[in-house]
Order: structure tokens, then sequence, then C-alpha cells
């Protein structure tokens, strides 16, 4: 029985383990691409505004691409921090898993 419930964790966190990781796949691109793209528009916006930059050819304001490029980049940043914590919380997680299985197996968790 213990075997059994130890197999059944362990598949169990498995796939806990690669939903979590899609998780963090996305919003680590999301922070990778957000970033740059937010500090590019923002710089746009600040080109269009005081350099009177007409070749960029576009239907917002200038106030909106620069304030709108940052809190992209900001939100963005933040997909980056929410990874980061992801990784934190399932490597707990993990730890917690091998212990209990530890248990059940009879064996002296670390």
């Amino acid at each position: 029985m213990n075997r059994f419930m130890v197999i059944i964790m362990k598949t169990g966190f498995a796939v806990l383990f690669l939903a979590v990781f899609a998780v963090i796949l996305a919003l680590g691109c999301a922070a990778a691409f957000g970033v740059p793209a937010g500090i590019m528009v923002s710089v746009f916006g600040l080109a269009v505004k005081l350099f009177r930059a007409e070749f960029i050819v576009t239907s917002l304001s200038a106030e909106t691409m620069l304030f709108g490029g940052l809190a992209a980049a900001f939100g963005a940043a933040f997909c980056g921090i929410a990874a980061v914590e992801l990784g934190f919380v399932i490597s707990g997680a993990y730890l917690r898993v091998r212990k209990r299985c530890d248990v059940l197996l009879g064996w002296k968790p670390l």
C-alpha cells in the first residue's frame, strides 16, 4: 500500500511540475519579450514628443506611447517575478513530497 501511495504522489507531482513549468515558460517568455518591447514603445513616444519625429506613424498619441510602453514594461517585469516565485513554490512542493515519500517507505528523512 505504501509503495502505491509513493507512486501516486510522485506521479501527481510530475503532472503538477509539468503544468507549472509550462506556466513558468510562458511567464518568462512574456517578460523576455515584453520588457524590451515596452521600453521601445516608450522611446518612440519620447521621440515623437520631444523631437517631433514624424516618421514614426502611429494612431496613438505620444503620451499614450510613453506611459503605455512603461506600463507594459513594468507589467512584463512582474511576469518575470511571478515566474521566479513559482519556481520557489514548486521546489518547496518537491521537498515536501520527497520527505513524505521517504517516510512512507520507512527511510529516514533528510
